[in-house]
């Protein structure tokens, strides 16, 4: 199978790596895999008998590689290549979900399968996209899309083939649940653990993405739609984020046994805002990690927890990708 990787930033270098240190097992599974061409914002490297991936990985940025094109596009990448298969993991723009629908939309016309860690297309055009896949008879992947690690997408697929999923519960953010735990831990202001998530890297450029509670609108917009089976818009989530959280609140909250937590909500409607959290409920976690709680009709309640973010959501990828050898191996 012939791969493209468009997007060459954090996620794609990582993806990258595991993909030469689980060689042996992609190959197992495809003996003619190749990564025929990677894209950053820049230009893109390109070969069609494969491209040396260690060769890629030492050149120290896509750029300083020998083959790169300068000035070339993602979407020149992806028709001088034609790959059986493109990962596309350019960042999440949760305004018009551009340029990765384009990527996506184009690759699929194509008659390309995707995986993607991109939540902004699945946000803005989910239905849009798996009818365009249909048509094309391809596979569009998107487990890393939602709670990064966690095997959400594949364990309701795999293993929750009968049942109906009524309710789901989640923390989606990693940034708005470590300032909401140095707040309930170290029970200092909004302001001061903000101050520390920013000095760690853990916001978005525009923090707004995150405190306020539009990051993980996106991803209650693809739980809704692709679990669920809603119609659901982002501009239907009813949305509050964190800024008002004071540290009053936590301490209030804290000593009736609770602690507060940006929640998001897919029922009958779709919401997220902070709520009171049970310190004992399964779906309380600390830190930067994510939880899932899904309540179905036949196996009742079930909760998922790992890291929503950061170089483990490259198992999410590569599991998606091996997905898609098994099924279109002969």
């Amino acid at each position: 199978m012939d791969v493209a990787i468009v997007g060459y930033g954090f996620l794609g270098r990582n993806l990258l790596t595991s993909v030469v240190e689980k060689w042996s097992a992609i190959k197992a599974v495809d003996p003619y895999f190749r990564l025929v061409g990677v894209s950053n914002s820049t230009g893109y490297a390109f070969s069609p008998e494969g491209l040396p991936l260690q060769g890629v990985l030492d050149s120290g940025g896509l750029e300083h590689y020998s083959g790169f094109t300068l000035g070339g596009t993602s979407l020149e990448l992806l028709d001088k290549c034609s790959p059986d298969l493109v990962v596309e993991l350019t960042p999440t723009n949760i305004v018009d979900g551009e340029p990765g629908l384009t990527h996506i939309q184009h690759s699929l016309r194509m008659g390309s399968h995707v995986v993607t860690a991109n939540k902004g297309p699945l946000a803005h055009a989910y239905w849009e996209l798996n009818a365009e896949a249909q048509k094309h008879g391809v596979m569009l992947l998107y487990e890393a899309t939602v709670a990064g690690a966690v095997p959400l997408f594949s364990l309701v697929r795999e293993c929750l083939q009968a049942d109906r999923i009524t309710r789901m519960l989640g923390i989606l953010n990693g940034t708005t649940n470590y300032i909401l735990t140095r707040m309930h831990f170290e029970e200092i202001g909004f302001e001061a653990a903000l101050k520390e998530a920013k000095e760690r890297g853990l916001t978005e450029r525009d923090p707004s993405i995150d405190i306020g509670g539009h990051d993980a609108a996106c991803k209650a917009v693809i739980l809704a739609n692709a679990i669920m089976g809603k119609r659901v818009k982002l501009r239907d989530v009813k949305t509050r984020g964190i800024e008002t959280i004071t540290a009053e609140a936590i301490r209030l909250a804290k000593r009736s046994g609770y602690t507060i937590k940006l929640v998001a909500t897919v029922a009958d409607t779709v919401e997220v805002a902070p709520r009171l959290v049970p310190v004992n409920h399964p779906l309380c976690v600390h830190g930067t990690l994510n939880s899932v709680y899904l309540e179905s009709d036949l196996a009742g309640e079930l909760t998922l927890v790992g890291h929503g973010a950061g170089k483990q959501t490259v198992s999410a990828i590569m599991n998606d990708i091996i997905t898609v050898l098994k099924r279109t191996s002969h």
